[in-house]
């Protein structure tokens, strides 16, 4: 009996070391497994921010846009490929032939010896991704402490309203009503010529002058640029983009063109949602906006100075974001043409309210319709003068715009350049002359409120614009840029900014251990490891 007892003693207390042993083996490994994540973790984050170091650097020199890849056909896989070999670096805890050098070999230790390790890419997101490139751009805004230069023009734009936008659109409606149908033909505008006499004040002129119509032959023969601008010195370069943008366009043409007229324009451009007097154009669209700001610092136009356009690879860009021509002088033309519409339209409200220029006029239209004895057509032929005079005008405005200087919005008897006695004489030079008297952007001390310049139009019309058309065609722009630059593989569509990694890697107990299993590397598979998987997301 004495022996049998001690013999119980001795098992039972071999029963208490092994459970102590046990315990202790259980809390070491629960505190490798937590302690193995955050190894794994840290050596994931540390091959994430390593390929990201790889990110595409001529993308965020030029254009402050973050992305890896783009170049030499470089994508998703390229991705995960790279990220794959740097994290099996970052996890390799000996060198490759450690274990070969058996004369001089170093014992290395391994605490986790982790194994198994499959990285997988579940998500990737691109530049191309609408809600990654807001981010980009709120980063941009941040960094480059850009107040809201939108809000500021919008209330600049306000101003020159003086509550004159009600009573412009009433004018275009009664304007719409009074249009007749009956237009003199082209023949009868190219032969007549006759002596009309002009009132100035209490002293009569008679002289002999040209047919205040021909001034609409020269402009349907030589179109509006050749008198507003040098078309000699237009660019050329024809923008590539990365697919088709006709249905945008075809949309967009059908918006500007609703109504048959100039003045139908005029009355979409004053009464459209998103117009100059509408607050929603800011704060309701603030995506629009954001994209504006940057276009506004990143793109040029044909405003932009000399050293500007040194280096600007793509010509009139902000031209194209509006009117989709990836030919800069028909971008170009598009906008002087819409530019046209708009200022010979408001022009057109103020010339047919002035007395003194309908009275002129109505003198005019008698004298060119008495040797056809053709009464019945003064009021049209009055109504064409006025036409010719607010056309005449647009084109000052329009010299002036693209010389970079500020037009008012409303013109009044101060500010109406062209005058009656000129309507016959109006050309290039005469142009030249009078736009000279408005002054130049940068001249702040001269400018007014009420007063806009070339790329403040091309802002509102932008706005004008839905935002798919506007953020393709930057899009566009951006690739062709990076294309004629630096390398023409390069395709903005693969450039990735962002990505969520999916990691499953394998790490044994240490009873296994003790009872003889064995195991060698990240590639190891044991059967009783205990497989763990974390996920991270890194990028804008």
């Amino acid at each position: 009996m004495k022996y049998r007892e001690d013999g119980s003693i001795t098992i039972f207390m071999t029963f208490i070391f092994l459970l102590l042993f046990a315990l202790t083996a259980a809390a070491l490994d629960s505190a490798r497994l937590y302690a193995s994540m955050g190894y794994m973790k840290t050596s994931a984050r540390g091959a994430e921010l390593a390929v990201y170091g790889e990110y595409t650097r001529e993308l965020f020199k030029e254009y402050k846009l973050f992305g890896y890849g783009g170049y030499d056909g470089k994508d998703e896989s390229d991705w995960r490929d790279r990220y794959q070999e740097l994290l099996y670096e970052n996890l390799r805890e000996r060198p490759d032939n450690a274990e070969r050098n058996i004369f001089f070999s170093k014992k290395y230790a391994s605490v986790y010896q982790i194994g198994n390790v499959k990285p997988e890419v579940k998500k990737a997101v691109y530049i191309t991704d609408e809600k990654s490139f807001i981010k980009q751009l709120d980063q941009w805004i941040r960094s480059e402490g850009i107040r809201d230069i939108g809000e500021k023009l919008l209330k600049q734009i306000q101003g020159t309203d003086a509550g004159k936008k009600d009573e412009l659109l009433d004018d275009v409606s009664q304007t719409q009503k009074k249009e007749q149908e009956e237009k003199l033909k082209k023949e009868e505008n190219e032969k007549q010529e006759t002596e009309s006499t002009i009132e100035t004040g209490n002293e009569v002129v008679q002289e002999k002058q040209k047919n205040p119509f021909d001034f609409l032959k020269e402009l349907v023969e030589n179109g509006i640029l050749s008198l507003v601008c040098d078309v000699d010195n237009l660019a050329e370069k024809e923008i590539i983009p990365r697919k088709s943008d006709n249905n945008l366009e075809k949309k967009f043409k059908e918006k500007w063109n609703k109504g048959d007229s100039g003045i139908g324009i005029l009355k979409q451009f004053l009464d459209q949602s998103d117009s100059m007097w509408n607050e929603e154009m800011i704060h309701d669209q603030k995506k629009k906006g954001k994209l504006l700001l940057y276009v506004s610092k990143m793109l040029g136009s044909y405003v932009s100075s000399d050293e500007e356009r040194t280096k600007e690879t793509v010509p009139y860009a902000r031209e194209y974001l509006i009117t989709g021509q990836t030919n800069p002088k028909d971008a170009l033309w598009s906008v002087v043409n819409r530019l046209f519409f708009v200022r010979t339209m408001i022009n057109f409200l103020y010339v047919e309210k002035d007395a003194e220029m309908q009275a002129k006029s109505l003198e005019t239209a008698t004298a060119l319709a008495a040797p056809l004895m053709a009464e019945a057509f003064i009021p049209a032929i009055q109504n064409g003068i006025l036409l010719i005079l607010s056309l005449e005008e647009a084109c000052v405005d329009i010299t002036a715009l693209l010389e970079g200087r500020c037009v008012p919005v409303f013109k009044d008897q101060s500010n109406f350049q062209i005058k009656y006695l000129e309507i016959c004489t109006a050309g290039r030079e005469l142009f030249l002359k009078k736009a000279k008297a408005y002054p130049k952007s940068e001249d702040k001390m001269k400018m007014r409120n009420n007063q806009l310049n070339y790329n403040q139009y091309l802002w509102l019309f932008m706005m004008m614009n839905s935002w798919k058309s506007l953020y393709e065609r930057t899009l566009d722009i951006i690739q062709f840029d990076l294309r004629e630059r630096y390398n023409q593989t390069f395709n903005i569509d693969q450039c990735i900014c962002r990505t969520k990694v999916t990691v499953t890697y394998d790490t044994p107990l240490l009873m296994g251990r003790l009872m003889g299993e064995r195991g060698g590397g990240i590639y190891r598979v044991a059967s009783k490891d205990i497989q763990r998987k974390f996920s991270m997301t890194y990028g804008y």
